[in-house]
């Protein structure tokens, strides 16, 4: 399947010295495609955010007439 997925989830430091919380660098991923990000908040926070995203990029990615809205 071209679904994409979180490859890798590790605790970094802030993008830009500054910012304070915890941040994760986070890699998803399908076949061809590799996104990868930082985030702040908790560990279920940025998890929370990575799901919907691979909602979103999995219904987009099956287009209009495998959407559920």
């Amino acid at each position: 399947m071209w679904e994409f997925e979180v490859v890798n989830l590790v605790r970094t430091q802030a993008p830009i010295a500054n910012h304070k919380g915890n941040w994760y660098r986070y890699t998803i991923a399908n076949r061809v495609t590799e996104i990868t990000g930082t985030r702040r908040g908790s560990k279920d926070e940025v998890m929370n955010f990575l799901n919907s995203s691979l909602q979103r990029l999995n219904n987009r990615h099956k287009g209009p007439a495998f959407s559920n809205s």
